[in-house]
């Protein structure tokens, strides 16, 4: 009675499959770790071996020619060495014009010594037109399968013209069983290498849709991380911006309060220690306003929540605007800002205007005058090269060092400074202005000299460079 299938044995039914595994791993090499073309070589040289076994087998049987045995026999051994240096070789790729070569040389010999067209030859230069079709690449493709059509047509050639040439076979038995076994064999060896070759491709076809398969599913797994990280950047930019909008309230109270307390027994000392925290917690509570705003803009943009479009727009006005908000803050610093005289070639960028004066020129300009000393200048230049125009903020402030420049876009490097009056510094106005700019199409240029390097000369220059607008 026979067992069933529920109670086989899982692990001696897959035993045949582990044997056949094994086995074609030796011959051909592992689907892991050997290349596709590194197989198809094995195969091939394993096949040729096999069969010059069975025709020599089959010669000497048959009582053929001992030339005809010969040929079989360097058939066998040349299989036999292409196998062995095709697996230990580490530049196999070496072997493939030699071996090539060596079994045209054998056919165009068996050609001679087997009859020429009225032997089996012919059949195989089918097959070694095989070889260098999948194996061979560019020019060497091309050139063997010539040499093999242009060694055809010479053979062919002899055998019209010098037919003593050919030696015939001794008996009409003798070419019925070469015939015989030739023809079964060269069916067999060209399904066995079309099988062969597209199994590999199937193999290499099936790890490319798992890979592909893989990465789909972790790119969805990263959309949705994303989708994730947004929706809680929102929810927490929300939050922050409702308790900073009471602390900003209550600060401006507080300062309020404290212009409204007369000076009793030299508490104004007192008083100014007082202004001053509440002036740095302001322009704390202004710097963490700075970084939701432009969080907020860059989500918008990247979600296509507002209409991100290009056009020209006039940097009279975005200075005017800088000038404007910049005002107080400039009078506090005692400093200045130059703004150049704009011609007609150089008034005009492509940008979005709004990003492009605030979330961009204006973080270049609040930039400038936090790292610089009081009663210094700020210097605003415009230039044009070709189709591009590159807006400049020059300061003579602190600087930075070259390593600090090297990683101000990295985002895991910490690269906040506080400025020149003790400001908090986030690190983030940069990184903001790139990510703008970037979306415009265009480039940031970024040179510095830190103080400690160059105490005479020292200070940052931020360009942007954008698309001239068409004039």
């Amino acid at each position: 009675m026979t067992k069933s299938p529920k109670n086989a044995d899982p692990a001696r039914e897959a035993a045949p499959a582990s044997w056949w595994r094994a086995l074609a791993g030796r011959l051909f090499g592992d689907p892991a770790t050997v290349e596709i073309e590194h197989r198809i070589l094995n195969g091939i040289m394993a096949l040729a071996f096999l069969t010059g076994i069975l025709a020599t087998v089959i010669n000497v049987a048959i009582g053929a020619s001992g030339r005809m045995i010969v040929a079989t026999a360097i058939c066998t051994f040349g299989g036999l060495v292409g196998h062995w240096a095709s697996a230990r070789m580490r530049n196999w790729r070496q072997l493939l014009v030699p071996i090539y070569l060596v079994f045209l040389a054998l056919l165009a010999f068996a050609w001679i010594t087997q009859a020429g067209t009225n032997g089996t030859v012919g059949y195989y230069f089918f097959l070694l037109v095989c070889y260098p079709s999948v194996l061979l690449r560019g020019a060497s493709r091309i050139l063997s399968i010539l040499l093999t059509a242009a060694t055809l047509a010479a053979l062919l050639f002899v055998e019209l013209l010098f037919p003593a040439t050919i030696i015939p076979y001794p008996t009409p038995l003798q070419r019925f069983a070469d015939v015989a076994f030739a023809l079964p064999l060269c069916l067999g060896m060209t399904a066995m290498f079309v099988v062969l070759v597209y199994r590999e491709y199937q193999r290499e076809r099936n790890a490319k849709d798992d890979l592909l398969r893989a990465v789909t599913a972790e790119k969805e797994q990263v959309e949705r991380s994303m989708r994730e990280k947004q929706r809680l950047l929102t929810v927490v930019c929300h939050d922050i911006a409702n308790a900073l909008t009471v602390l900003q309230g209550e600060i401006a109270l507080a300062q309020m309060s404290q212009a409204d307390t007369p000076d009793i027994n030299g508490s104004d000392v007192m008083s100014d220690m007082g202004s001053s925290r509440l002036e740095r917690m302001g322009y704390a509570c202004g710097n963490i306003d700075e970084i939701i705003s432009s969080v907020r803009m860059l989500e918008a943009v990247e979600q296509g929540s507002i209409a991100f479009n290009l056009e020209p727009v006039d940097l009279r006005a975005v200075f005017k605007n800088a000038e404007v908000i910049f005002a107080e803050r400039l009078a506090r610093r005692r400093a200045s800002i130059e703004f150049p005289t704009l011609a007609a070639d150089t008034r005009f960028v492509m940008a979005e205007p709004r990003i492009l004066a605030n979330q961009v020129f204006g973080n270049l300009i609040s930039n400038a005058i936090k790292f610089s000393y009081p009663d210094s200048r700020i210097v605003v230049s415009v230039s044009r090269q070709g189709t591009e125009t590159t807006i400049r903020v020059i300061d003579q402030g602190i600087g930075m060092p070259a390593d600090l420049v090297a990683r101000l876009f990295d985002l895991k490097a910490k690269t906040s400074r506080p400025g020149t009056a003790g400001e908090p510094g986030t690190g983030f106005g940069l990184r903001t202005v790139k990510s703008f700019v970037d979306l415009f199409g265009g480039q940031i240029e970024i040179v510095s000299r830190a103080e400690n390097e160059y105490p005479k000369d020292h200070g940052t220059t931020v360009g942007i460079r954008l698309a001239s607008a068409p004039g």
